[in-house]
């Protein structure tokens, strides 16, 4: 098994440009990644339906459980309904738009 000190070494060996982070752009003070900034002013002007649900949780706080336990509620607990799609189609992100394509290559 590969020790931690192995796996960094490893991301270091990676050629340039295998990896992209995408830059921060100020939005309201915030630091957000380009995709979600550009983006921002279609997010501002989002309207929810009276049979909307938002569900909003903090980063890596289990969200994705919040989303199926939500869906499996909804859908009275009917597995092939709740399985009907991937979560992020059936729970779709607010903040979190289709970035640009990335090169092939």
């Amino acid at each position: 098994q590969a020790s931690p000190l192995d796996y960094t070494q490893e991301l270091h060996d990676v050629p340039e440009g295998v990896f992209y982070r995408y830059p921060l752009i100020p939005v309201h003070g915030v630091p957000l990644m380009q995709p979600i900034a550009t983006s921002w002013e279609r997010i501002e002007k989002f309207e929810a339906r009276p049979d909307d649900l938002l569900i909003a949780t903090y980063p890596k706080a289990g969200t994705t459980w919040m989303q199926e336990i939500i869906d499996s509620i909804m859908n009275e607990g009917e597995v092939e309904k709740t399985s009907r799609a991937p979560t992020h189609v059936r729970s779709p992100f607010l903040e979190i738009c289709s970035p640009p394509p990335v090169p092939s290559g």
